[in-house]
């Protein structure tokens, strides 16, 4: 890793710090604590919201590590549509896969490293995508938080997200969303 990288994660992570752990968040998670009754000292659940806060903020740290890393790069441009949401192109027959992929994922016997069976997940989006015709995709409005090209053309779409699975059904939502846009990634190499 270079220390270019280096420095720019470090930056990173002192932002997000910095913003969890400075005066006017502290003051508002008091404020809005001290309206409630609580069995449990008002401190502790400062320091709890701290902790709640970083966890969900590293999803973002992820995020704007990404953004940052892109900046330096002379190699990569950061599109127009980047962080919008924008309309994705696929098949029924590539969704179908999707939901089938992510079900299986979800199964106890699902190995660790999945990289095998991404990659092949890929090449058949590709098989398919590629045999098919316009008028055989089905559009679908996605978040994408980032949009990247790179000097050679390929075109990279991002969804990030860290540890979002504490509400019904985001956990299965988010890979789904995630191996959609893999798709069109995929799509886009050909």
């Amino acid at each position: 890793m270079s220390n270019q990288v280096k420095e720019i994660i470090r930056k990173t992570v002192l932002e997000m710090l910095g913003d969890s752990m400075s005066s006017g968040n502290i003051r508002k998670m008091a404020e809005k604590r001290a309206e409630k009754v609580h069995f449990a000292p008002i401190r502790y659940r400062i320091v709890g919201g701290i902790l709640q806060g970083l966890n969900i903020k590293f999803g973002n740290f992820i995020e704007q590590l990404l953004r940052n890393i892109v900046e330096i790069d002379t190699g990569v441009q950061v599109m127009e549509d980047s962080g919008k949401k924008i309309k994705l192109f696929f098949t029924h027959e590539t969704d179908a896969l999707i939901d089938s992929y992510i079900t299986e994922r979800q199964l106890p016997n699902s190995p660790d490293d999945c990289s095998r069976l991404f990659s092949n997940l890929l090449d058949r989006i590709l098989e398919i995508e590629h045999a098919a015709t316009d008028d055989q995709r089905q559009g679908i409005t996605k978040d994408v938080d980032g949009l990247f090209q790179t000097d050679d053309g390929l075109i990279v779409y991002t969804e990030l997200k860290y540890n979002d699975d504490h509400d019904t059904g985001k956990f299965v939502d988010i890979n789904r969303k995630c191996t959609c846009i893999a798709s069109n990634v995929a799509k886009h190499q050909i």
